[in-house]
């Protein structure tokens, strides 16, 4: 990976050299000429040499870090962009260098993109947002369309949307909010689209859940997670329990978004790699940008982050176990340590999931049919073996012992929970929810593989506290 991308500064123009006025006067005048040119795919291109394609991309680098207060860094981004498609569809109008070795030079041309990105005064302007969309659409073409890119190429395409992604949301706020819920969404694409042409390494997968983990103040990023998540979790449920299994279904949008090349081998690493991209929902408040978010007024996002990223899982859970429930009546919630109530309409569809569900976002996250935790020592799971099925469907004649979990209470005038001393529910408070569950599918995996998943997010979930920092 390029020096320029890893330290998160982009690439420094040999006109940066000089004084502002004369950079400036450069670009104008080399732009002019280039700008003639675009647009008419018969025309052929000013340059013909390395020296001069190399030479010219020193000032369209240095282009697009000026003001906005003309056309230079449209141009700018316009002329790249064209040059982007030399991995689609080579033309003369683009220099003959770039056709000759496309994925050296769109390197490059990554490279020189990410200055764009970088915090400047003007980057809420409606010109700077445009300019940023017109980027992302022709990274996401370039994914899509070419045949022909390199493993290096596809890397350092994933290196720039990790990294302009950083730029933009690690903040406590997001600068560009027009285009940051695009940006996260092409990212997603296409990283998926990698595992499915080329997939990315384990520093690139590292890198990704190290870089994100400072991103989940954003509500951008839960929701986008959740949307991939679900899809993949619909194709790897249709893999490993076949076509009588209960459908988990998600919205065609979502669907869409795996690719159609995708291997089935890679479905499982695939999806593995993508559910612990998030890290751990419950830690969603304990990062620097999120504590600094909470200083400066932000808190209420971080319950709500929170829930969308808790309800997701609950979601990929009642997937596994087969189960879909309908609540007809909205619940109120006591929320932990606050004394404050909501109200929250669990038969809403879930945003982006096509899903409804009936759950109390702590006491219901765990299967009502009992649970038993991993055994002491069981190794960790992996993307092939975590999960299976059981040996024969359970009798429908004689149950099997369960193991329920005690109702609890909560104490408004400590907000913390409390264990009844009856094994029968109590008769006040009510209930979160009312509804009866479903049992879940005779097909499912066991207990076991689930809490290898899910045991810890919701366990920890179930017992959160002021400690968390998102309610205390």
């Amino acid at each position: 990976m390029d020096q320029s991308l890893s330290s998160g500064r982009g690439h420094m123009s040999v006109l940066n050299c000089f004084p502002p006025s004369v950079g400036r006067d450069i670009v104008v005048a080399v732009l002019k000429p280039l700008g003639a040119t675009l647009g008419n795919p018969n025309n052929h291109s000013l340059l013909h040499t390395d020296r001069q394609v190399k030479w010219t991309m020193e000032v369209l680098c240095y282009g697009l870090t000026l003001p906005l207060d003309g056309d230079t860094v449209k141009l700018c981004v316009d002329v790249y962009t064209d040059w982007l498609m030399a991995l689609v569809s080579p033309k003369d109008s683009i220099p003959p260098p770039i056709n000759r070795e496309p994925n050296l030079y769109v390197q490059k041309i990554l490279r020189h993109l990410y200055s764009l990105f970088l915090a400047r005064s003007d980057q809420v302007s409606p010109v700077y947002l445009s300019l940023c969309q017109q980027v992302l659409c022709a990274v996401r073409l370039l994914a899509r369309e070419s045949t022909v890119m390199s493993r290096d190429t596809w890397e350092t395409l994933l290196h720039f949307l990790l990294r302009i992604n950083h730029a933009m949301l690690a903040p406590p706020t997001a600068a560009a909010v027009g285009v940051s819920d695009l940006s996260m969404a092409v990212h997603f694409e296409v990283l998926l689209l990698s595992c499915s042409r080329c997939f990315p390494s384990h520093s690139l997968w590292q890198m990704c859940r190290q870089m994100l983990s400072g991103w989940r103040h954003q509500p951008v990023v839960v929701d986008q997670w959740n949307r991939v998540v679900a899809a993949l979790t619909s194709r790897l449920l249709l893999l490993t329990f076949g076509p009588s299994f209960p459908e988990f279904k998600v919205p065609d949008e979502d669907a869409a978004l795996i690719p159609a090349d995708l291997d089935d081998d890679r479905v499982p690493q695939t999806w593995f790699r993508f559910l612990h991209m998030f890290s751990h929902p419950v830690v969603v408040g304990s990062t620097p940008s999120s504590q600094e978010e909470v200083s400066r007024g932000g808190r209420n996002q971080l319950p709500k982050i929170f829930f969308r990223a808790m309800r997701g899982v609950s979601t990929l859970v009642d997937a596994f176990l087969g189960v879909s429930v309908v609540n007809k009546e909205p619940t109120e919630l006591l929320l932990p340590n606050t004394g404050l109530t909501t109200r929250i309409h669990f038969r809403d569809r879930l945003p982006s999931l096509g899903v409804a569900v009936t759950k109390s976002p702590f006491r219901d996250l765990l299967p009502s049919y009992g649970f038993s935790r991993p055994r002491s020592g069981s190794a960790p799971p992996t993307p092939v073996n975590v999960l299976s099925l059981p040996s024969a469907p359970p009798s429908t004649t004689s149950p099997p012992m369960h193991r329920r979990l005690k109702p609890a209470h909560v104490s408004k005038a400590t907000g913390k929970p409390t264990m009844s001393s009856s094994s029968h529910p109590p008769s006040s408070p009510p209930p979160l929810c009312s509804s009866p569950r479903p049992s879940p599918s005779p097909l499912r995996c066991d207990v076991d593989s689930l809490l290898h998943l899910f045991g810890c997010w919701l366990f920890d979930a179930a017992l959160i506290n002021r400690d968390s920092g998102l309610f205390g």
